[in-house]
């Protein structure tokens, strides 16, 4: 089976590997942010691999930041930890009202 390429596509435009890693530390980040310090990792690298699967098996091999971030928050909302969800929520809705400034 030939490997799969996955490409995301930076809010600037820029084309560059997916990177499952960035995933589970945004991911670790909220559960950190929630619970004083991190207990597990397993939630962030099962999200990150579910989400690296989603995107292999849609039409092309690219996706956005957005879309990521999207399916992150789902994943994490319908996990055992909704509350991580929302903190990653904030946390991205804090970023995004920076970045428009």
């Amino acid at each position: 089976m030939e490997e799969i390429i996955l490409l995301v596509i930076k809010r600037n435009g820029d084309i560059v590997d997916f990177n499952k890693q960035k995933i589970i530390d945004a991911i670790n980040a909220a559960f950190i942010e929630v619970d004083g310090k991190l207990y597990e990792d397993d939630t962030a690298y099962d999200i990150a691999y579910d989400i690296e699967d989603y995107f292999k098996y849609q039409d092309g091999n690219s996706c956005s930041v957005e879309e990521i971030q999207d399916l992150v928050e789902e994943y994490l909302m319908r996990s055992e930890r909704p509350d991580v969800a929302r903190a990653y929520i904030r946390y991205r809705y804090k970023k995004e009202v920076a970045r428009n400034y």
